[in-house]
């Protein structure tokens, strides 16, 4: 076999174990569950980076992020799961009520669960690209949904698929899958799409950064302190 046919099988073995190794490394440090936001910031930085063909150390590039977004992860992530927790709980307590009033609040806790899900989907990408406090994030995770309308509806149906896949076989399939790539897998996909929502603001960002870059060179020129 030629080295121009063997090269891309090797690529992609080499891939496949790289995101095996960071899929297991991820689960690791999901554990404590608090720590489950600044796992997800870093895990959709890194695929983030790998969908974009920006290839390097996927593992070393994780545990660097996730110390980096420890503290704003966990911030985020305490409160999400609070308001999450309680929600399932209503869930399950109204619909056995059988009253006109437990269909309403029933109807109401759907979609309160739906928001939820698209906050929590754009929060931890977000935490993981932009540098913001845990309250922004949550905030500009819902604007961000709305303005980007079709690619939520994406992301619900990459859910859908997810969950429609996990019904359909059987648990032990579903834990072998997610136990050696599902996590990485289902990030790798969706960090396409978070990769056309975030490239103007990423765009707007590098910008402002380099006019800033100009203003304090120039500043430095003024006070002669410029080292050009």
């Amino acid at each position: 076999m030629s080295n121009s046919k063997l090269n891309p099988v090797i690529d992609f073995i080499n891939t496949l174990c790289n995101f095996f190794v960071l899929n297991l490394i991820f689960l690791i440090t999901c554990v404590p569950i608090f720590t489950i936001g600044s796992a997800l910031a870093s895990l959709y930085y890194v695929m983030s980076k790998e969908t974009r063909g920006e290839y390097g150390y996927l593992v070393r590039t994780y545990i660097r992020e996730f110390k980096r977004d420890f503290k704003d992860g966990t911030l985020a992530f305490l409160p999400l799961l609070a308001s999450g927790i309680m929600i399932v709980f209503n869930l399950l307590f109204w619909p056995i009520r059988g009253t006109a009033l437990s269909s309403g609040i029933t109807g109401l806790l759907i979609i309160l669960c739906v928001i939820w899900l698209i906050i929590f989907h754009y929060t931890f990408p977000l935490i993981g690209r932009f540098v913001n406090t845990p309250f922004n994030s949550i905030k500009n995770a819902w604007g961000l949904a709305v303005r980007n309308l079709k690619w939520t509806i994406a992301l619900l149906l990459i859910d859908a698929c997810t969950a429609c896949f996990c019904l359909f076989i059987s648990l032990d399939t579903v834990l072998m899958i997610f136990l050696s790539l599902g996590f990485v897998l289902i990030a790798y996909g969706q960090s396409f799409i978070f990769n056309k929502i975030f490239s103007p603001y990423e765009k707007n960002e590098a910008q402002t950064q380099k006019k800033q870059s100009i203003l304090r060179e120039h500043a430095d020129i003024m006070q002669g302190t410029s080292q050009f």
